[in-house]
């Protein structure tokens, strides 16, 4: 069977509530005059940038770098959902969040087909497009190393699921042929596959404060295990009175994967604006 390769960037809003486990923005602080349960709960708004690469199963053996319009993330988003939480007693934490996003059709394009042979450039793309399904389950306790009236540093280990399911409709101009062995890369089909990565990940988390109730969260963790690496950081400015707060900033992932993995590459950055709650 032959490789399609087509490459994807795209800009997308997603609504809803933080990936607690690892963002700074999202976490209950440290209070030794009160050693009880406390809890924290944050919706917000992202907006990233997504960029990827797949590599699709055996039956297609195709390694796909899908380009898509930016507008084109907010037109086709079909379903959204995300949640997250964080527990908190004494100095010891335990945070988990879920995240789901379906987009629909996409315009992407066929850039090769990599024969056994060797790599063939695409015809012209009539009309190619691609849709994707995430879900990012993340769950991780953690523990205070230091606490004081400047701020505080958690450290964290735990593990995260990355799920992807992907499908390319495929429109060339003309059928793509294998100059040596004649073999033949239809002008027009379907390429589907799904993969899911659980990665074992560590990492820190804190805030810096400012006082009159300003603070500079941080948050940065790092893991492998399905995949090759993934990690993420982000930061920002933050506010809070009593039991609720505001966090503007910036947040990053990353994910890159071999062998025969669906999911080659996904990075993922943006500003965030979140809401965080606590009780």
């Amino acid at each position: 069977m032959s490789e399609p390769q087509h490459r994807a960037a795209a800009l997308g809003a997603l609504l809803g509530v933080a990936l607690l486990s690892s963002a700074a923005m999202a976490q209950t602080v440290p209070d030794a005059n009160d050693p009880g349960w406390r809890f924290s709960l944050t919706p917000y708004l992202w907006l990233p940038t997504l960029g990827g690469e797949l590599r699709y199963g055996p039956r297609e053996r195709g390694t796909a770098y899908v380009d898509v319009d930016p507008q084109s993330i907010v037109d086709t988003l079909k379903f959204g959902i995300t949640f997250g939480a964080e527990a908190r007693y004494g100095r010891f934490t335990l945070a988990t969040d879920l995240l789901y996003l379906n987009l629909g059709n996409q315009t992407s394009w066929v850039r090769n087909v990599d024969f056994p042979d060797g790599r063939v450039q695409a015809s012209a793309n009539l009309g190619t497009q691609s849709s994707l399904s995430t879900t990012l389950w993340t769950l991780a306790p953690g523990y205070t190393l230091a606490e004081g009236a400047w701020g505080n540093v958690d450290i964290q280990a735990g593990f995260r699921l990355l799920a992807v399911s992907a499908r390319t409709n495929v429109q060339l101009a003309t059928d793509v042929v294998s100059p040596r062995t004649g073999e033949v890369f239809a002008r027009a089909g379907r390429l589907s596959a799904s993969d899911q990565l659980w990665d074992g990940i560590v990492g820190l988390r804190g805030r810096f404060n400012l006082g009159h109730g300003f603070y500079i969260p941080y948050a940065a963790d790092v893991g492998a295990g399905g995949s090759t690496t993934t990690w993420q950081v982000q930061g920002g400015l933050g506010y809070s009175t009593g039991w609720a707060g505001v966090v503007a900033g910036y947040r990053y992932l990353s994910y890159t994967a071999s062998g025969n993995a669906l999911i080659r590459d996904l990075h993922m950055g943006g500003p965030f604006i979140a809401l965080n709650m606590k009780f």
